[in-house]
């Protein structure tokens, strides 16, 4: 997985990369440069359960609910970084929600957006795209997962 493949993810989905040019790794970062609000901006976030890695995207306002996780696939903790690259081929602050070989479950908060920013495949980048497009794409669960 590289570059390429984000860039032609997002060409397929009417997605957007942005170009940032500088680190983008918090919420505060993202809205500050794109003008999303908080709630517009997910995070990908890698969760390794007993029934496997999971990608739990979930809006910049929520936090995951690790209880909550647990009570659906077992024990959970978050993905190392080291893992985080093993598993999605990208460094943490730029996993996107796109293109990522794992069990995805999203949020049902993230499908209020009419487009949502994530991580673009690098810590300077972003994404630009319709939750809808991630659900389809990802053939992601929408669980209730955040606090």
């Amino acid at each position: 997985m590289g570059m390429e493949k984000i860039e032609e993810i997002a060409r397929k989905l009417g997605a957007e990369v942005l170009e940032i040019g500088k680190p983008v790794k918090t919420v505060e970062q993202a809205t500050g440069e794109t003008g999303a609000s908080p709630k517009q901006v997910i995070k990908s976030l890698v969760i390794i359960s007993e029934r496997g890695p999971l990608l739990v995207i979930v809006d910049g306002e929520s936090k995951v609910d690790m209880e909550r996780l647990e009570r659906l696939f077992g024990k959970c903790r978050f993905a190392k970084p080291g893992e985080v690259k093993e598993l999605t081929g990208y460094e943490v602050g730029g996993v996107p929600p796109v293109g990522v070989p794992l069990r995805t479950i999203v949020d049902p908060r993230v499908l209020e957006n009419e487009y949502v920013i994530g991580g673009g495949g690098s810590i300077d980048r972003l994404l630009r795209i319709e939750p809808r497009k991630i659900l389809e794409y990802q053939n992601a669960e929408v669980m209730e997962v955040r606090k």
